[in-house]
């Protein structure tokens, strides 16, 4: 990463620290419509365990862990995170839910073909360049077990593509 883009993502998670202490649970307790709809796809591919890159305060992971699955929620946000763990012991879910420190622009902390499933909201809407982008693409598909599920929701910029935005799974081989 070049200095630039270092002191954008540091920028970036000096933003997302200072909001989320602001404004715990900023985004409510809903699950996102993606989360919902990725709910469907992991269960139709027989999923057990989800990772969620960009999990924000945890609503979506709650969400996942409320409907069974093992979720290890990742964000460069501790404070979101923190929030996060509070919740999930709140719901009764501290048990599937492992919450970890990490940016997006550094490889995944797991080993090879060993999810069953990655989601992401909004996350690719982040200040990330296109080899960034390239990059955690590739991480996902490294990280995912054969026949996995990725779920990425983003917006952008023109109607027509905001309206036909969604989640989609794909398979890794």
């Amino acid at each position: 990463m070049t200095d630039d883009g270092q002191d954008l993502a540091d920028a970036q998670q000096m933003h997302w620290q200072e909001t989320y202490t602001a404004h715990p649970g900023m985004y409510g307790e809903e699950p996102s419509t993606a989360a919902v709809h990725a709910v469907g796809v992991f269960r139709a591919a027989g999923t057990r365990d989800v990772v969620e890159l960009g999990a924000g305060h945890g609503r979506d992971a709650l969400y996942f862990a409320r409907e069974g699955f093992s979720v290890q929620a990742t964000n460069f946000s501790a404070t979101g995170l923190d929030q996060l763990r509070a919740a999930a012991r709140q719901q009764g879910v501290a048990d599937r839910v492992t919450a970890v420190v990490h940016d997006v622009r550094d490889p995944l902390p797991l080993p090879d073909a060993s999810v069953d499933a990655v989601f992401a909201h909004m996350l690719l809407c982040m200040a990330l360049s296109t080899k960034e982008i390239h990059a955690l693409v590739g991480e996902v598909g490294r990280v995912l077990r054969p026949g996995g599920s990725a779920s990425f929701c983003a917006a952008c910029n023109s109607v027509n593509s905001r309206r036909s935005s969604s989640s989609r799974g794909w398979s890794a081989t």
